[in-house]
């Protein structure tokens, strides 16, 4: 009789293959973190990267990410990178260390295939902030306007003020501005008006025109 000693028996094999399920929520190692961008990295450009983890495999360890505060989502944008599952962060706008040294990103991961039977093991989410510090870059200086007009009357003795032009430094140092003259000869003229020119006492229309490019530095 089977079952007794010496009766007959069997045996087999049984091969139990588990199945991952959506049962862990994506996280953020950290809570805050810092990153440094200087105020020339241009528009579309991307300029860091982030990491949550999810215990879980496959499609259901797949992650999205979001900027979830409208000013910062503005100015930055966030990306999957479904292959090393991280959120690459590239600029929209461009920064201005002079107007704003630090901005703020909540952002928000999260499964994009949860699975409502596991709902109660709690938010399928996660969210963390990102300081972002923009570095200051040495500007060069700004000019009030893209270009002057200036008249002044032929035979118009030196020294004589002919207008005012006006730049500024827009680093927050504000440093000091200093001024060169460029003479460019907007006429073919001789040899000998090229000093008369460089080195006028008077201006004589007839003789020579000039146009003078200044130079802020």
């Amino acid at each position: 009789m089977a079952g007794s000693v010496g009766g007959l028996s069997g045996s087999t094999t049984i091969n139990i293959t588990l199945s991952d399920v959506n049962d862990n929520p994506p996280k953020f190692p950290q809570k805050s973190y810092q990153l440094y961008v200087t105020e020339l990295t241009p528009v579309g450009k991307a300029v860091g990267r982030i990491q949550a983890f999810d215990e879980d495999e496959g499609p259901n360890a797949e992650m999205s990410y979001s900027i979830t505060n409208s000013e910062a989502a503005a100015i930055f944008d966030i990306s999957p990178d479904p292959t090393h599952r991280e959120g690459i962060i590239s600029l929209k706008q461009p920064l201005n260390h002079e107007k704003r040294k630090v901005h703020t990103l909540n952002i928000e991961v999260w499964n994009p295939q949860p699975e409502s039977r596991y709902s109660h093991l709690g938010p399928f989410r996660d969210s963390t902030s990102l300081q972002v510090i923009v570095g200051d870059v040495d500007e060069p200086p700004l000019f009030s306007m893209d270009f002057y007009i200036l008249d002044v009357y032929e035979n118009s003795p030196a020294g004589t003020q002919v207008g005012t032009v006006s730049a500024r430094d827009p680093d927050t140092t504000n440093s000091a501005i200093r001024w060169v003259v460029l003479w460019i000869l907007l006429m073919t003229i001789l040899h000998k008006y090229t000093k008369t020119c460089t080195n006028c006492n008077l201006l004589d229309k007839p003789a020579v025109m000039c146009s003078s490019f200044i130079s802020g530095t």
